[in-house]
């Protein structure tokens, strides 16, 4: 796994995102697989969102949001998107969108993208180092 450079908790308070109790013990987590086991509307992509912004603001690095569907894939790509480009106005050098959705940036100046998948289709998971 790539360090991240960012300090996260920083970053956060930057963007404005104040963790639930339960939200800050995925986040300090230093396991290598996590579950987030939390039920409905608990801001379980809200949480996954502001965990992967600290890595993507890391340079060289090459992220993928995956859910069982483009649609689940797509609330956590709209708060990523959000802070990138409203909060933090970074540059972006490169995107893909369709009819508003994210489906992959790329950072100007850190060489950093995240792609958006879906699972329901496995096959567009293949062939990725």
């Amino acid at each position: 796994m790539i360090k991240q450079i960012v300090n996260k908790k920083r970053l956060w308070k930057l963007v404005g995102y104040q963790p639930t109790p339960q939200q800050l013990s995925i986040h300090d987590s230093t396991a290598r697989f996590r579950i987030n086991c939390q039920g409905r509307r608990s801001g379980k992509s809200y949480s996954a969102a502001y965990e992967i912004l600290p890595y993507l603001l890391t340079p060289n690095t090459r992220g993928w949001i995956v859910s069982p569907s483009y649609n689940l894939s797509q609330k956590i790509a709209r708060i990523i998107k959000e802070d990138i480009m409203v909060k933090l106005k970074l540059p972006i050098e490169n995107k893909k969108e369709v009819n508003g959705d994210l489906y992959y940036m790329k950072l100007a100046g850190l060489n950093s993208e995240i792609s958006v998948k879906s699972a329901d289709s496995p096959e567009s998971l293949i062939g990725e180092g």
